[in-house]
């Protein structure tokens, strides 16, 4: 008998193969474009959770710092201001830290600085004044006439420049005052003259020989909210009366309350919001809350995500990821 061998396919044969070769590439398909979607999920995680851990890290290290001026920090210094408006919130460095509560669309109590450049509505804003580097010993300061009036001598390369708003101390007296010209990271001689600088200096006069004292840059800091080139919220800061400098990208929201010492015992008796401060000087300690977001949209495939933010429940109005940060910073300089 003659063995019929078969010659192709059948077209039901073919249509089923042709339904299972879809099938698995349909499969397949589906994980990669899953896989696709957890790699994007978990990217955008780890950039929100370094953004997050850097942007609290610069924070808390400033905010611990508030109001710390070396050896001048002690209470009863006496401090000689001697810049011109000198209680202008860009040099008033006897209020080591205060802030500003969102309170409503682009509104903010106490009233907002115009040294705080586009700040972005509904976010809480912080200023902290305290000294940095460079720091150089005095090594001659022949006083003049009047008291204090002659440029007082540093060693060279000590990192200062005219312009800059330093604090001399010799853990008796303190002054401030800008430098007011020359080159003194070369030539180690620190003029103090009227007439010159933003904000300038008022007298000359710094009130008493310096000699053997210390003397450090001194910056008020302003950290806030506002929309980078790319028009995103991002967390910015600005020194003094430099230009604002974006610091981590993605920052949604910044909200504070500030830890307040009723009975003098260093610890917070209370935490209250910028505009339910009476005294700054008695804030010991600083809660603050971020909310950061993913650059990348289209993540939250279930919808748009809830989170805690503010004591508040709050649904996104897009498909972005967002968490929160907190932490509760004590003024190391206000504590025992």
């Amino acid at each position: 008998m003659a063995i019929k061998h078969q010659k192709g396919l059948s077209l039901i044969e073919l249509m089923i193969a042709m339904l299972l070769g879809l099938v698995v590439i349909a499969a397949v398909i589906e994980i990669f474009l899953g896989a696709q979607q957890m790699y994007r999920i978990q990217d955008a995680k780890s950039r929100i959770q370094e953004n997050g851990r850097y942007a609290m890290q610069v924070l808390s290290q400033n905010v611990m710092d508030a109001g710390y001026y070396g050896c001048a920090t002690r209470s009863g210094i006496e401090v000689t201001n001697t810049l011109n408006s000198n209680n202008n919130y860009l040099w008033d460095f006897a209020t080591a830290i205060e802030g500003k509560e969102a309170t409503g669309n682009n509104n903010w109590n106490p009233a907002m600085d115009p040294a705080i450049t586009q700040p972005l509505s509904g976010s809480d804003v912080i200023t902290i004044r305290s000294i940095r580097e460079p720091t150089a010993q005095v090594t001659n300061h022949p006083g003049g006439n009047p008291p204090g009036s002659a440029n007082i001598q540093v060693n060279s390369g000590n990192g200062l420049q005219a312009g800059d708003i330093v604090m001399v101390t010799d853990c008796q007296d303190a002054a401030i005052f800008q430098i007011s010209a020359g080159n003194p990271n070369t030539s180690g001689s620190i003029p103090h003259n009227t007439g010159a600088g933003t904000p300038g200096n008022a007298t000359q006069e710094l009130g008493k020989n310096y000699e053997n004292g210390w003397i450090n840059r001194i910056q008020t800091q302003s950290f806030y909210i506002r929309q980078n080139p790319r028009q995103v919220s991002a967390l910015y800061r600005r020194i003094s009366n430099g230009n604002a400098e974006e610091l981590v990208e993605g920052v949604e929201s910044m909200q504070l309350r500030y830890g307040v010492d009723e009975d003098v015992d260093g610890g917070a008796d209370r935490y209250l919001t910028a505009n339910n401060i009476g005294n700054w000087n008695n804030v010991v300690s600083v809660q603050i809350e971020l909310l950061l977001f993913s650059l990348q949209e289209n993540l939250t495939v279930d919808g748009p995500q809830t989170y805690l933010f503010d004591g508040n429940n709050v649904v996104a109005n897009d498909n972005r990821i967002r968490e929160v940060f907190t932490r509760t910073i004590t003024l190391r300089n206000r504590t025992p």
